[in-house]
């Protein structure tokens, strides 16, 4: 069966006519928690067109998949017919989520956060369209609050419930700080929150506590509490369990080009199929089971789809990921390697095969040593491992399982 095909031609159709109950499935299934479930199923049944809000701070100038995880859930509102509010956190982005943070991140300036702004909304607008939702800067009505209107916020917070956060105790335990301007991060959230007076909020679920602080202060303010939705967090490509994450070395950026993201998620381990599914497509109870059984049956095909799915999801055409599916069936399974497909690094005398790679700075020297006593360097022709202190002569070799390099 291809799920990539079924799975895109949900993603780009019209959800109007959809019954509840399966669109309640498709949101069910892409959730790792929720605050206020139960009224969210009386929203819905009772039709009202729901207030969204999704927010994201512009703290660098490109994101990866992960972070169009909540995004996904976002679609599946706007295909629905729900009001969406994307937050872009220009205002918070200078003090920074401390969510799982392990240190106080380095403050941004207001240059800096403008440029990164200047990519965002493009790359956003990949997967959510743009002209269908309403994008606000929160510093349209956080500069607008008074320091009484602030302090009154902040009596609806209990500090010592603000400090009972991990990511906070383990760095006090480790001597590290915590800057008052971080425990208000939340604070401010809920702000975004009131001036919205929003039904439903959405994130990662990293953000549980931030989101139960917007609830109190919603309440504060005497308004309804937000439902909370939340997404799981994408672990990243080395399959290690830490979050995907550029400081890691273990994301897919959303600006690479399909090849190398289809590379990418076919790194991925087996066990990851079918969170990535969850994270990425919409489907019902039915076709999860479904889906469940195909990868466990024939789990490289199901990689191939996902990888597939992904690619042409973002370029809005199916032929764009039969294309990166057909690129790397040919350079790995087919395994016809073409020039065009190689660094072409020139040999010096005396070069072994680790300085010449060295002097490519193809990757840190000690991973290039990784990669050697992991026998991850071989011949492609004759898929001979290639020793570290070999001298090194012409032809086509691999490193690791996507860097094809051209001796010459």
């Amino acid at each position: 069966m291809r799920f990539d095909k079924l799975f895109l031609e949900r993603a780009l159709g019209d959800w109007q006519d959809m019954p509840n109950a399966e669109w309640l499935e498709i949101v069910q299934n892409k959730l790792e928690s929720s605050l206020g479930w139960e009224r969210f199923i009386e929203l819905c049944n009772s039709n009202k067109k729901m207030i969204i809000k999704f927010g994201i701070d512009p703290t660098a100038s490109n994101i990866h998949i992960g972070h169009v995880v909540p995004m996904m859930l976002v679609n599946a509102f706007l295909k629905k017919g729900h009001k969406i509010f994307v937050i872009i956190g220009d205002f918070t982005a200078k003090i920074g989520d401390p969510s799982g943070r392990s240190s106080e991140r380095k403050a941004l300036t207001s240059k800096q956060i403008e440029e990164n702004m200047k990519t965002y909304t493009d790359q956003i607008g990949m997967f959510v369209d743009l002209d269908k939702i309403n994008i606000k800067f929160n510093s349209e009505w956080i500069d607008k609050t008074t320091p009484y209107g602030l302090f009154e916020t902040f009596q609806m917070i209990n500090i010592s419930q603000a400090m009972q956060r991990d990511d906070f105790r383990k760095r006090m335990e480790n001597g590290s700080s915590v800057s008052l301007a971080e425990v208000c991060y939340s604070v401010l959230m809920g702000l975004d929150s009131v001036a919205l007076n929003c039904d439903v909020e959405i994130g990662g679920i990293d953000q549980l506590l931030n989101f139960q602080q917007c609830r109190d202060i919603m309440k504060g303010n005497g308004l309804v509490e937000e439902i909370a939705l939340m997404t799981p967090i994408l672990e990243g490509t080395s399959g290690d369990g830490r979050k995907m994450s550029k400081s890691y070395g273990n994301a897919i950026a959303v600006l690479e080009n399909p090849n190398e993201k289809f590379g990418k998620f076919m790194s991925i381990k087996d066990e990851q199929i079918m969170p990535y599914f969850r994270c990425f497509a919409f489907m019902n109870n039915h076709e999860k089971a479904q889906l469940e059984t195909f990868i466990n049956e024939n789990p490289f095909e199901a990689k191939k789809q996902l990888a597939s799915f992904f690619v042409s999801l973002q370029a809005k055409d199916i032929t764009q990921g039969e294309k990166a599916r057909a690129e790397f069936e040919r350079k790995f399974s087919k395994k016809t390697i073409n020039a065009e497909d190689c660094i072409e690094i020139k040999l010096e005398d005396g070069d072994t095969f680790y300085t010449a790679l060295s002097r490519a700075k193809l990757m840190s020297n000690s991973e290039l040593r990784r990669m050697f006593s992991g026998k991850a360097v071989r011949n492609i022709e004759d898929g001979q491992i290639c020793d570290k202190d070999a001298i090194a002569t012409p032809g086509k070799i691999r490193v690791g399982r996507r860097i094809f390099v051209n001796f010459v």
